[in-house]
């Protein structure tokens, strides 16, 4: 059932309610509502989400008061999103006010619905700021609970966490603050596993000590060898553990990102998954078997520690208000990091030109157990890809050819290996690096985050007609699609994520750049490609394709990437959380994206599926060592 229909569904069961409890008579119900009387009606309005455009339809009584919700939410991601969509519609009409939460997990599509209900209201004539000013009661009953082990979040290392420790005959509870299970891993494609059963049955010999070695030595020795041997050892038999509890697999068998195509090593690990939402309902109906409860809904409130500084369990606040005390020998923090604290992240990487694509988690994981006594170790948003700006201008004409990863045939620029500059015009890299995912990301974030492609009418015409360059397809890959591209570039500077020069002097002033720089770097590129051969960055011949000297110039901004956050704070293999001194806090594990030590800071390894790799196993050695710890108190 699609999100819609369930929003009809419910907004029926409201409609019928108002007007049995309003003693209305319901053979004339829909004359009412189509009358149109002061305020009364239905109005129609749409607001970008997550995904796309959401629309409402908010039908009104003649009294100004919301009687139906409809929306088509039908873009935002599936089970959080559209749930997301779902809720704050029967709380608006519940409470009658606009001062209802955002859903955790949801914001932007919790954002967009508002705003869209907010202009269907003033169309009807409602006095909105009346409406977001009305208190939302809640009345929500305080619980406490007594379980084993609590695990606090339900992505990939909540879930396998929560799995293995119920393997192990523990009680187990996992609260999690959104509508769904799954968070970024589920909407991933899949993990890094070394020595599968997958990659033996192609006659592969990808080795445990190579790979780890492999990923020490690219962190410089920062990380946590033992750690990192523990996650690697332990991949391809999580591999088969999983596909237990029903989450298939297959080995991918081409890469997207073609700097990977000559080493297994960094793209023959990928294991991807054949129907991730499945397999997540699969393992849930697994651990409903074995009794673990699943509370949703439910935010991390604190972390309860005794005299001697044992962690004996938590407190959440519920949807509905009310406090959760869930008392537990052993409690596993799996929040998801702090992607979506965007102070924090400004903060680490010292630049506001990185955009966040990921779920949106905060990061109160990771500050509670600092208030336990842990350490934030190496918590840094995982860089991987740039997009298009995002313009800040919007015309009828701009609205389908500007920004995003791949909303039109712009990304064809976006992902070739053309001229890069800096925001003073300077070349600063071997534009190659599109083809890697992370590379790319990094040399972007190395200038600041924000870089640009500039080309020449001439190159965009060549687009025109089919690129002559090889276009990566890494990520959702770029819309591939014929288009006219000197219109397409006309709009993107119309919205003014593009600059237009008919002289390189006029692209400078037009974007800013130093024209010393900007006309430097352009004649040296045309030198390069015409001599095929880069000698300053050693970029392949075969990507060597455009000058930039014929008709009109243009500069692209491009923007840094983030998908969330990798590191938190410092654990040991057995992803116990350790103080300054090493010393395990008792009782107190984490997994995921709020464990630090198997990277090295800012710079991700490349290999495909790294970080949900690390993510079920993680979660399944806490799991273990939890349990272990909750079994022998």
């Amino acid at each position: 059932m699609n999100s819609n229909c369930k929003i009809k569904k419910m907004c029926s069961i409201v409609l019928m309610g108002v007007m049995l409890l309003s003693g209305c008579d319901t053979t004339n119900d829909q004359e009412i509502l189509n009358q149109n009387l002061p305020n009364g009606g239905t109005y129609t309005a749409s607001e970008t989400g997550f995904g796309g455009d959401i629309t409402v339809e908010v039908t009104l009584d003649d009294t100004g008061e919301i009687i139906d919700v409809k929306v088509d939410a039908e873009s935002e991601t599936e089970s959080i999103g559209d749930n997301a969509a779902l809720k704050i519609a029967e709380d608006i009409i519940t409470s009658q006010s606009l001062g209802v939460d955002t859903v955790s997990g949801a914001t932007v599509t919790s954002n967009a619905v508002l705003i869209a209900i907010e202009k269907a209201l003033i169309e009807a004539g409602i006095d909105v700021d009346e409406w977001k000013s009305r208190e939302v009661q809640k009345e929500g009953i305080d619980e406490e609970v007594n379980v084993d082990i609590i695990v606090v979040g339900a992505g990939g290392s909540g879930t396998s966490a929560a799995l293995a420790a119920a393997e192990a005959g523990a009680e187990v509870m996992i609260i999690e603050k959104t509508s769904a299970v799954g968070g970024n891993t589920r909407l991933a494609s899949g993990f890094f596993a070394v020595d599968s059963y997958l990659q033996r049955e192609e006659g592969l010999e990808l080795g445990v000590d190579e790979a780890v070695n492999r990923l020490l030595e690219f962190n410089a020795y920062l990380s946590n060898g033992p750690l990192t041997r523990a996650i690697v050892e332990k991949s391809a038999d999580t591999i088969e553990w999983l596909e237990s509890y029903g989450m298939d697999f297959y080995l991918q068998q081409e890469t997207t990102q073609f700097a990977h195509e000559d080493d297994e090593y960094k793209y023959k690990v990928y294991h991807k998954y054949v129907d991730s939402t499945e397999g997540f309902n699969n393992i849930y109906e697994y651990l409903d078997e074995m009794g673990v409860e699943v509370r949703f809904n439910a935010s991390l409130d604190s972390i309860i520690q005794d005299e001697s500084g044992t962690v004996k369990g938590i407190t959440a606040k519920k949807s509905d208000g009310g406090l959760l005390t869930i008392n537990a020998d052993a409690t596993i923090i799996c929040t998801g990091g702090f992607g979506a604290n965007l102070e924090k992240v400004t903060e680490i990487m010292n630049t506001e030109y990185l955009t966040s694509i990921g779920m949106p988690n905060y990061g109160e994981g990771i500050s509670l157990m600092e208030e336990a006594g842990a350490i934030d170790w190496d918590g840094t948003p995982l860089l991987h890809a740039c997009q298009l700006a995002e313009s800040e201008v919007t015309t009828e004409s701009s609205s389908e050819a500007l920004a995003g990863y791949s909303i039109s045939s712009l990304t064809q620029l976006l992902m070739s290996p053309l001229l890069w500059v800096d925001s003073s015009g300077t070349r600063f890299v071997n534009e190659d690096v599109v083809y890697d995912t992370a590379f790319w990301s990094n040399a972007a974030y190395s200038v600041g985050g924000k870089y640009y492609f500039i080309v020449d009418t001439a190159t965009l015409e060549d687009y025109t007609e089919g690129a002559s360059i090889r276009v990566s397809n890494s990520g959702p890959g770029a819309n591939m699609d014929l288009d006219d591209f000197v219109a397409l570039a006309e709009v993107a500077v119309e919205g003014g994520t593009a600059y237009k020069g008919s002289t390189l002097e006029e692209l400078a002033e037009a974007a800013s750049m130093n024209v010393n720089d900007l006309k430097t770097s352009v004649e040296r590129y045309n030198e390069i490609v015409k001599n095929q051969e880069d000698t300053d960055y050693n970029k392949s011949a075969d990507s060597l394709v455009y000058t930039v000297e014929e008709g009109d110039y243009y500069a692209f901004e491009c923007v840094t990437v983030f998908l969330g956050t990798i590191g938190g704070v410092k654990v040991n293999q057995r992803l116990e959380v350790i103080d300054i001194d090493y010393n395990p806090i008792q009782g107190l594990y984490a997994a995921g994206t709020d464990a630090g030590g198997y990277y090295q800071g800012k710079g991700y390894p490349p290999y495909e599926g790294l970080a949900c790799g690390f993510a079920w196993t993680s979660g399944r050695i806490a799991g273990e060592s939890a349990a272990d710890y909750a079994n022998n108190k």
